[in-house]
């Protein structure tokens, strides 16, 4: 593992410890907080609206299913 996995598998585990500790949000709206606060980095970090939007595009779409973390929200 390099660094940069490294760095990447801390941060997974920071945003799972935040939305564990804002569970009594709910979801929905813990989802809504994290997606409106990267939306917001995104087009606030890129050069353009437009890269912005792509990244986010392009993020959306390498998501896919994962029925084991799914079951870990619902302890």
């Amino acid at each position: 593992m390099n660094k940069e996995d490294k760095i990447r598998d801390e941060l997974f585990d920071d945003l799972l410890d935040a939305t564990e500790k804002a569970q009594d949000l709910g979801i929905p709206q813990v989802v809504w907080m994290g997606i409106t606060f990267f939306t917001q980095m995104a087009i606030d970090c890129a050069p353009t609206v437009t890269d912005a939007r792509h990244l986010i595009s392009q993020a959306t779409k390498s998501v896919k299913k994962d029925k084991s973390f799914a079951a870990e929200f619902e302890k």
